[in-house]
């Protein structure tokens, strides 16, 4: 899990962590945990893909690369920051809605 100091861009967070789920069902927000956690997952790999790409190219001389793709590296970059925390709190959100259903129920 992320930790919650030093984000740069608290703000979506702070809003899916205020999210009413009142409204979505066992399944619906089981599948909200799941996905989250999924997408968490995968954007987690691509990070590492394009770190290893990098290393890559540094050891093989590739440096140079167009204004362009750095921009869109850049704004990807930025987008995957201000997400990896959302989802972490989105996915902490329908956990914690299971969990008070479980106790619920008992």
């Amino acid at each position: 899990m992320l930790p919650d100091t030093n984000r740069l861009y608290p703000t979506l967070t702070e809003v899916f962590g205020k999210l009413d789920m009142s409204h979505l069902s066992a399944d619906d927000t089981l599948e909200l945990a799941n996905s989250s956690e999924e997408c968490y997952a995968g954007l987690l790999h691509g990070l590492n893909f394009i770190g290893d790409t990098f290393v890559t190219f540094a050891d093989n001389d590739v440096l140079d690369f167009s204004a362009e793709s750095l921009c869109q590296l850049g704004h990807c970059l930025a987008s995957i920051s201000i997400l990896l925390p959302a989802l972490t709190q989105l996915q902490a959100s329908a956990n914690a809605k299971l969990t008070n259903n479980e106790l619920t129920r008992q």
